[in-house]
């Protein structure tokens, strides 16, 4: 194994079967994509036509015409490139549920190209709200090697994605806000907020029509009666919010130390409660960059970080919510739960770690930045080997 993990019993304290986590499909497909007339991707706003071809085990598994694009806010300005693809029809791609659109992350700074990984399988074993499914790829584009990348889900409504009512939403705490075409700020605590759904782009939602007034008033009652003095109330913030669902992302948030502010939000149905969404861009995790000071800014490298380091117990709504019992109570449930997967979890990750073992050699031939600090990445430790344990170190401290 490329991580050390705690041996796993067959059977629990009850004598039940523990659980466990789904096996690791062994191999790394390829993504073929061909795009129209052999050119180049280079913009982030129009799709190229292209077909796409998907091959495990030497066999083709999905041939379809479709779409690609450039995608990402900074990422996009690396030497390796994330895409977002769309198939002209839906497409069940590794047995995930069938959809038109996929994500393809570079993740060019995360040198274990574990850190995704860490983040969906610790949100899977938590039994998070819409958890999103990913898988390892071996990306070619007009026949041109890529690299290592995670073909993984689009955040979107969907049935088998968000799975939300006509007249929920999905929304965005977006540090990018003003390149988006709708956004509201909160009054409170100056969140900006944009929109994954209702669509703008589609002229689902527009500002200062109803749809748009009634989630800005939710949020800024919301914010309102959280920080008041009487937030602890009956009739306080907790009528408003789904416990559960920030308890369980907070685990993941804190576990995986996640440096991006970025957190997407759910309202499943008008008169639901507010629910935290995916998880999502686990780049700059597990120690790979440091905040001495939650607001402050990103350290820079040489700087090694603080394994046991608080971020998101003071960090969003979260600060104000540990003053209250019931949240913390919350947390403590769902840690006991998730504390008796740890081991199960380990192991699962180490396999996923085997096998990329092979496969990633190709990935640091075309990138070659074993021996580079990269963006805001603080960890550089010469070889693959050596990233991959560093993250399994850390969630162990």
């Amino acid at each position: 194994m490329v991580i050390s993990v705690l041996s796993c019993s067959k059977l629990d304290e009850h004598g039940e079967i523990p659980w466990q986590p789904a096996p690791v499909k062994e191999g790394v497909p390829v993504v073929d994509v061909y795009v129209d007339g052999g050119n180049e991707i280079v913009s982030k706003d129009e799709y190229l036509e292209a077909v796409i071809v998907i091959t495990e085990d030497g066999k083709v598994s999905v041939s379809s015409k479709g779409k690609i694009k450039g995608r990402g806010n900074y990422t996009w300005n690396y030497p390796k490139k994330p895409y977002k693809i769309k198939f002209d029809e839906k497409q069940s791609v590794f047995g995930f549920p069938e959809n038109k659109d996929w994500v393809l992350l570079a993740d060019y700074c995360d040198k274990s190209l574990m850190r995704t990984a860490y983040m969906c399988e610790i949100s899977s074993a938590l039994g998070v709200n819409y958890p999103l499914r990913y898988r390892h790829v071996k990306l070619y584009v007009n026949k041109e090697f890529r690299g290592i990348y995670i073909l993984i889900d689009q955040i979107e409504k969907k049935k088998w994605r968000v799975d939300i009512e006509d007249d929920g939403y999905l929304f965005e705490n977006d540090n990018y806000y003003r390149d988006e075409p709708l956004y509201f700020v909160t009054p409170v605590k100056r969140y900006p907020f944009t929109f994954k759904y209702p669509d703008p782009s589609d002229g689902e939602i527009a500002e200062g029509d109803e749809k748009f007034e009634y989630i800005r008033r939710y949020m800024d009652t919301f914010e309102t009666l959280l920080y008041s003095d009487g937030f602890l109330a009956k009739d306080g913030y907790r009528d408003m919010v789904d416990l559960q669902s920030f308890a369980k992302w907070f685990i993941v948030a804190e576990l995986t130390a996640t440096q991006d502010p970025n957190m997407f939000y759910v309202l499943p149905t008008r008169g639901a409660k507010l629910q935290t969404g995916p998880l999502w861009d686990a780049e700059y995790t597990l120690g790979l960059s440091y905040r001495s000071d939650p607001a402050g800014a990103w350290a820079t490298p040489p700087f090694k970080p603080v394994f046991d380091q608080q971020i998101w117990s003071r960090w969003k709504y979260y600060g104000r919510m540990f003053k209250d019992p019931f949240f913390i109570e919350a947390v403590r449930k769902e840690w006991a739960v998730f504390k008796t997967r740890i081991p199960a979890l380990q192991e699962k990750l180490a396999d996923v770690a085997d096998n990329i073992s092979e496969a990633q050699k190709d990935n640091f031939e075309k990138w070659q930045i074993l021996d580079s600090y990269e963006g805001a990445g603080l960890i550089c430790l010469g070889s693959w080997e050596a990233e991959v344990e560093y993250c399994a170190e850390f969630l162990r401290q």
